[in-house]
């Protein structure tokens, strides 16, 4: 399950305005629903915040989709600044015993990982 937070996504607002900025937020998530499988779920998390749910994904598949949606957000054209949009994610592997809050938990210290580590990352903690 990975957890997308826009780096620095303020700047978006600040500098090119709200309507903008949720016109980034809904080309993301049409990224997202373009590169998902048809099983796969995306939803606005909060904020600009998103979980991806990956029903039956291997950890390390999980993490191969997270990095492919990462350069894919990278690169994709908003009609602002090039660049001047990435994303972090952090990606949790279903383990045994675990309930939704636990899982979101460790999506989310993999999540703030990345952006303590420079952002524009994957990272997972298991």
């Amino acid at each position: 399950m990975p957890l997308l937070l826009p780096d620095h996504f303020k700047r978006v607002n600040d500098t090119w305005g709200h309507l903008k900025g949720d016109q980034v937020l809904r080309e993301i998530a049409t990224l997202c629903r373009e590169t998902l499988r048809h099983e796969d779920v995306v939803a606005r998390f909060g904020g600009e915040e998103m979980a991806i749910l990956l029903p039956l994904t291997p950890l390390e598949d999980g993490l191969r989709l997270a990095e492919r949606l990462r350069q894919i957000i990278a690169e994709h054209d908003y009609g602002i600044q090039r660049g001047s949009v990435t994303a972090s994610l952090g990606v949790a592997g279903y383990i045994d015993g675990d309930t939704s809050d636990t899982l979101i938990e460790r999506a989310d210290r993999g999540l703030y990982a990345a952006k303590h580590d420079g952002r524009n990352r994957v990272f997972s903690i298991q």
